[in-house]
C-alpha cells in the first residue's frame, strides 16, 4: 500500500493524485491516524538529517527500539 501511495506523490504540489481527485495529508491528519500528539516546538535542522540520525531521534524521542524505527 505504501508503495501504492509513493507512486501517486507529486512533489511539485505536495499532493497525491488519486483516481478520485487530489488528497493532501496534514499534520493533524497523521497525528489522527498515529495517535501522536502534537505538542511542543517544531523541530528544524540546518542540513538534511541522515537515515542513521533519524532513526536515532525516532528511537530517542518516540521511544521505539532501532529495528522498529529502520
Amino acid at each position: 500500500m505504501l508503495s501504492a501511495f509513493c507512486e501517486r506523490w507529486q512533489p511539485e504540489s505536495t499532493t497525491f493524485y488519486l483516481p478520485f481527485g487530489e488528497m493532501i495529508i496534514t499534520l493533524d491528519d497523521v497525528a489522527s491516524i498515529l495517535h501522536i500528539p502534537i505538542t511542543g516546538s517544531m523541530i528544524s535542522f540546518s542540513h538534511p538529517l541522515r537515515v542513521d540520525d533519524a532513526n536515532t531521534l525516532l528511537v530517542e524521542l518516540l521511544g521505539t527500539i532501532n529495528i522498529e524505527a529502520s
